[in-house]
């Protein structure tokens, strides 16, 4: 602080280059998850100077933010390092980053997000959000981001339930729905009842479930039923594996059991689901068995019933709330083009004073899309700072990352950017 305190000091004696101008993203929170709170005393009162005209840094609405003094090190407002040096920046809510200068926006992901958080909203409305009443658990049960065909894009996976009752008093009808992004739209590709298990030729007698397996690289929806749930009456267990296969939800893999009941007991045979050729029954009990084996979450969507007969805790392994995708979706879909900085806000009148501050940090700085490490003056690592919605640089990581010249007048408390003659 002595450093501050006693002299002008020249950090950096460096111009901004050519080239940092482009598109960048609107600031949006991050997630809270992300970041560790922190209490600290800061110094206020300093005064920002960009090519020694005076700057009055204010937030998104143009209200008045102070820059600080933390542990030796100023800290600038992003929006203030924004406006006044013309670099765009960006944020990253998913991630909890900073993004100064050039940085390539992911806008299919962008469109994306925008259009699975529409088809959730969409299918909130219209069934209601999530409820649970009892063992009735209604409206939209849960929205899954699901990359199913290993191509890098999520496919969203929703459930929906009504209201109505069956015979044990769990929910009549639990519909999927899976949403395939084209480039351009969100197309719903699948929208299937949920079947129950396998149950004894009573489908009540079982909650419903998702279950998703893996393999390859590939997601995959898994189920099982009996042929009478899904109007095969002459068939016993049917098994399904589906995902998306160009854009297309698709049965990849599944298998028949066949039982035909004669004076001396049932014949039982295996049939291909796909082609309907007759296969080795040993071989498609093997297959069926590690298919089982590959199921990485099995989700419940719907509750057992007071009498149900296999009896365990209603919510057990619920299916994620929408919520959670809904999160992470609008973090992305809030990543949209658009330089940052307008108008400075008016100008306040700020004495130098300390103040303790309620902080997060944990976030990370980008540079032309390469990450820093701020440090002070010693070498040593320090923190940015996100307060009140704002973003604090430290000032020197600026400089190394901007080839900025900054410099500091400790007599008067202030921060020169850019050009600045020394006294």
């Amino acid at each position: 602080m002595n450093r501050h305190e006693n002299q002008t000091m020249k950090i950096f004696g460096k111009r901004l280059t050519a080239g940092l101008l482009g598109a960048a993203l609107v600031m949006s929170m991050p997630f809270a998850s992300a970041l560790t709170q922190k209490n600290i005393t800061v110094g206020r009162g300093v005064t920002i100077y960009v090519d020694d005209q005076k700057l009055n840094p204010g937030d998104a609405n143009g209200n008045p933010v102070e820059p600080m003094l933390y542990n030796g090190t100023t800290y600038l407002p992003i929006r203030a390092v924004s406006a006044a040096l013309n670099v765009p920046i960006a944020w990253d809510g998913t991630t909890s980053s900073a993004y100064l200068g050039e940085h390539k926006v992911d806008q299919n992901a962008v469109n994306r997000a925008k259009a699975y958080v529409s088809v959730i909203e969409q299918l909130q409305s219209k069934y209601g959000k999530r409820a649970v009443s009892g063992s009735i658990v209604s409206g939209l049960v849960t929205a899954m981001l699901i990359d199913f065909d290993g191509d890098g894009n999520e496919e969203l996976l929703c459930v929906c339930n009504t209201k109505e009752k069956n015979a044990k008093g769990t929910n009549k009808h639990s519909t999927y729905m899976v949403y395939h992004w084209d480039g351009s739209k969100a197309n719903c590709i699948a929208q299937h009842e949920v079947i129950s298990p396998f149950s004894q030729n009573d489908p009540d007698y079982f909650k419903r479930t998702i279950n998703i397996g893996e393999r390859d690289g590939k997601k995959y929806l898994f189920w099982e039923a009996n042929g009478s749930t899904v109007g095969e009456d002459d068939v016993g267990l049917i098994s399904l594996v589906e995902t998306v296969v160009d854009g297309q939800w698709k049965v990849t893999w599944g298998l028949r059991e066949n039982e035909d009941w004669g004076d001396n007991g049932p014949v039982v045979w295996m049939t291909d689901y796909t082609t309907g050729e007759n296969i080795d029954v040993s071989a498609g009990w093997a297959e069926l068995n590690t298919w089982q084996d590959d199921i990485k979450n099995q989700y419940n969507v719907t509750a057992d019933g007071p009498d149900a007969w296999n009896m365990c805790n209603p919510y057990d392994n619920l299916a994620p709330a929408p919520e959670i995708a809904l999160a992470k979706l609008k973090a992305i879909a809030n990543s949209q083009s658009s330089i940052l900085g307008g108008k400075a806000s008016s100008e306040y009148t700020a004495k130098r004073r300390t103040e303790k501050l309620t902080v997060q940090t944990g976030i990370k700085v980008y540079v032309n899309d390469k990450q820093i490490v701020p440090i002070d003056v010693n070498g040593k690592t320090v923190d940015v700072l996100l307060y009140k919605g704002t973003t604090y640089l430290p000032v020197r990581a600026v400089a190394n990352a901007l080839d900025q010249a900054v410099a500091w007048d400790g007599a008067s408390y202030s921060v020169y950017i850019g050009s600045h003659k020394d006294v």
